[in-house]
């Protein structure tokens, strides 16, 4: 089975699409968009997909499936995220995974750079819609052509190799530069931000 069917049975199961309805590029991406935001058992497409959930890295391993089914290419990037929140500006449950490090969150951000005959294109599929009310930034609309803003503002970033593990690549790039704490505090804050919001 190919991802695009099943991403399309399991739209359908879950009343998302109409059972005559064809999948598009700009209908992948708002449906892997909207996939609640939560750590899938692994990131794998076909788990993604059969989970129905997804963080930046399984979202973005999956998208860039279904677009190469479509016919349009990708490649995976990577980027660092270091954040300064405020206990002011957090519930008292976040601020508690994230307090070990005196609010500051880091990551190693995915999101997607199409290979378009025009040129390249950013795409970024991780925060689902409903989330925009929270001033999360949320991409509503895909048009070929058109880059979208990444989750989260990138400072350095690296093309994920095509011939390696992506998460193996991300896994390394989080050791590289992050501390144990700060990964701790991350792996708490985003367990947590999955439980309040989904």
């Amino acid at each position: 089975m190919t991802l695009l069917s099943l991403l399309k049975s399991e739209a359908i199961k879950r009343h998302l699409l109409p059972p005559q309805a064809a999948i598009d590029a700009a209908t992948a991406f708002a449906l892997v968009r909207d996939m609640p935001y939560r750590r899938a058992s692994d990131r794998e497409p076909e788990t993604i997909l059969r989970e129905w959930q997804g963080t930046c890295s399984g979202k973005h391993y999956l998208l860039k499936g279904l677009l190469a089914e479509l016919g349009i290419p990708s490649k995976i990037i990577a980027c660092t995220v270091t954040l300064q929140l405020e206990q002011a500006d957090l519930p008292p449950e976040l601020w508690a995974a994230i307090a070990p490090t005196n609010g500051r969150f880091v990551d190693i951000h995915n999101y997607l750079q199409l290979q378009l005959p025009e040129g390249e294109m950013i795409v970024d599929a991780t925060w689902p819609l409903s989330t925009k009310k929270l001033g999360l930034t949320v991409n509503e609309t895909f048009t070929l052509g058109q880059n979208q803003t990444t989750a989260y503002p990138p400072s350095q970033t690296w093309v994920v190799p095509e011939d390696g593990d992506a998460q193996a690549f991300k896994d390394d790039l989080l050791r590289a530069h992050f501390t144990p704490q700060e990964l701790a505090a991350r792996d708490a804050f985003i367990e947590t931000v999955a439980r309040l919001l989904f």
